[in-house]
């Protein structure tokens, strides 16, 4: 109908249009043209609340994790282990928002998981007792067995739990979707840690490595606690097996000491990283002003400074962790105790914590002593730890060192000694107690607190090194500890000057061989050493160095020590057979410096990472110089 319409109507074109029907046309396409910018700057504005809104979701989620960590830690440090397992599991709990969390033991002999901890939401029953290995299904058990997390959003779907009576088992106890992880020991499995709910669940990438970062914090918990309950079994019987479990008896204590020493790393950990972080903020930003301003040349060498003293100041804290973290042969030798201690103060006060006002009376003309530094440093980190421990209301410590002229002892010879001494204002102990407190295994703390080997590590050091540990204590009034180390004739070893350009200023150019897997490290040490006049050729591992030297000459060989394939010791060794006229330096940041001993003995040429350009060139010079003396001689 209206098509007839249409085709009866006449249509005229106007002839008398005026500029007022233009302007309005015109109007109303600059009207379309507002209405689509407004339009288009909603979707801006709602794709950018949608953008703030995901930050804000990744800052809260991070920032609940960090809360968790702490709370662990804290939980980890204050209760025996079982009470510590079961909070633990409830904090996992909650914070992953699943039905049910726990762990289980597994005897190998039967093959058997025993759940003795879980924490459910009320919703879902609690796995509790003896459960055979094979509930889980052939699958699963062999990942478990070969290390291996696993990750299943529903057992009704997975390939890994196709098995039909491990679908069955899963029905009964209401799960659908698991995360487990393993712990291996000695190539064993012993412990699983788990996440269930009784829904399928779509496991995130970050919730299996935050799960797998509290099962390892979990698993320092339950090895130390399968540890001490060793040592008491070997205590209850050791009179009439003294002979026969010496070594394993030893065993069990180096493994105690080093668990106790990364449980204290564990304690440092929080407050470093926050001193990390400042240190990592203030190199980042002087970088980003200098490329801001690269012309800019005051500058740039103000904010290059800057950067650089922040970088310094985080290599302290890095050498710090490795020296509590490094596994070393004991070495006696010469040096100033207040050396050693000073520079823990800030890791002392934050293991003590704001409630304990820690006072450092140091000697200021010290005296030099024969004793091992790591050993001195746990010395120390110990007896403050026990003081945290006897002042859970807070209090005054005072560390203290002066020398002390003894004489008719009858534990230690006449003469002069460095006491250092750690007084507390805590709860004091009896006289009995006080008598027995460096008896190995005697502990006043609760059943998984404690080891009782503390004080008597310490007496054992002291003596060692030729001191001795006297204790002072009243039951309300605090208790005083004083170490006592024979005092030295030798001097200890003088550091490197800060600036020691000056000592290598005339070095002919030398043909050096830079052997580092790190590409930026090498890059910028071969940088340096170009600058300075030297020719540098350049290898990423052990392999590719051999194949250099066996067509090139060099003057001297600089090598990182841990790098994949060939480390640094087995190419060193190598160089030492085949091209015995090319001195070696390491310069490594590596801990552990057996590796190297073993093969150059205990006059390698270590620099430490990281280092200043002046320290490496002072350090090739005096090799070279030695080298020369030795020729000579």
């Amino acid at each position: 109908m209206h098509y007839a319409g249409m085709r009866a109507a006449i249509f005229t074109a106007r002839t008398d249009m005026t500029m007022t029907g233009v302007g309005g046309h015109l109007g109303q396409t600059y009207l379309a043209m507002l209405i689509s910018a407004v339009t288009v700057l909603i979707l801006l504005l709602a794709l950018g609340a949608a953008g703030l809104e995901r930050l804000f979701r990744k800052i809260t989620r991070r920032e609940a994790r960090i809360a968790l960590r702490l709370k662990i830690a804290d939980v980890l440090r204050g209760r025996n282990t079982e009470e510590a397992l079961q909070e633990v599991g409830a904090l996992m709990g909650a914070h992953f928002g699943v039905a049910r969390t726990g762990y289980g033991q597994l005897d190998p002999v039967e093959d058997i998981f025993h759940y003795d901890i879980c924490w459910t939401d009320g919703t879902a029953p609690p796995l509790l007792g003896r459960y055979p290995a094979k509930a889980f299904g052939s699958k699963i058990v062999a990942a478990l067995k070969n290390g291996l997390t696993i990750v299943i959003d529903d057992l009704h779907l997975s390939h890994l739990s196709d098995d039909i009576r491990l679908r069955a088992d899963a029905i009964s106890v209401d799960t659908r979707a698991i995360l487990v992880v393993p712990f291996i020991r000695d190539g064993r499995l012993q412990t699983i840690v788990y996440l269930n709910d009784r829904r399928p669940r779509a496991w995130q990438s970050d919730d299996t490595a935050f799960m797998e970062e509290i099962a390892e914090r979990t698993r320092l918990v339950i090895e130390r606690a399968a540890v001490e309950e060793q040592l008491r079994e070997l205590n209850a019987t050791l009179e009439g097996r003294v002979e026969a479990r010496t070594k394993e008896l030893r065993d069990a204590q180096e493994a105690l000491l080093h668990s106790q020493k990364l449980e204290a790393i564990g304690q440092l950990v929080s407050g470093m990283a926050h001193d990390f972080n400042n240190v990592l903020a203030a190199v980042v930003g002087a970088y980003d002003l200098i490329l801001r301003r690269p012309d800019d040349l005051e500058r740039v060498r103000r904010y290059a400074q800057g950067g650089l003293d922040a970088a310094e100041r985080g290599a302290k804290l890095t050498a710090q962790l490795l020296a509590f973290a490094r596994a070393q042969r004991i070495q006696l030798q010469p040096l100033l105790v207040c050396d050693v201690i000073r520079p823990l103060h800030n890791l002392l006060s934050r293991t003590l914590g704001p409630m304990i006002a820690l006072d450092f009376q140091l000697n200021p003309d010290p005296v030099p002593v024969l004793a091992d530094a790591t050993q001195l440093e746990m010395m120390v980190l110990n007896l403050a730890i026990n003081a945290r421990d006897a002042m859970p209301q807070g209090g005054r410590l005072v560390i203290s060192t002066q020398v002390r002229t003894i004489t008719d002892d009858r534990e230690i010879a006449d003469g002069d000694y460095v006491e250092i001494m750690v007084r507390d204002s805590g709860t004091g102990m009896d006289e009995v107690t006080c008598r027995r407190a460096m008896e190995p295994f005697f502990t006043t703390k609760a059943v998984g607190k404690g080891t009782g080997l503390g004080l008597a590590q310490i007496y054992g050091s002291a003596r060692q090194a030729g001191g001795t540990v006297r204790l002072e204590s009243m039951l309300g009034e605090g208790t005083t500890v004083r170490v006592l180390l024979p005092c030295t004739t030798r001097q200890p070893l003088a550091a490197l000057p800060a600036t020691a350009s000056s000592l290598v200023a005339d070095v002919a150019a030398l043909k050096i061989l830079l052997v580092d897997d790190d590409d930026s490290v090498r890059t910028i040490v071969a940088g340096a050493l170009e600058n300075h006049g030297h020719h540098v050729v350049e290898a990423n591992d052990g392999a590719n160095a051999l194949a250099i030297l066996a067509d090139q000459a060099f003057d001297i060989a600089i090598i990182d020590f841990a790098m994949p394939g060939m480390n640094g010791a087995e190419l060193a060794d190598r160089i030492a057979k085949q091209w015995p006229s090319v001195p070696v330096m390491f310069a490594s940041g590596f801990a552990d410096t057996d590796a190297i001993d073993s093969v150059m003995g205990s006059n390698a040429v270590m620099l430490r990472k990281p280092f200043r350009i002046d320290e490496m060139l002072a350090a090739i010079d005096r090799l070279l110089t030695s080298r020369s003396l030795d020729s000579v001689a």
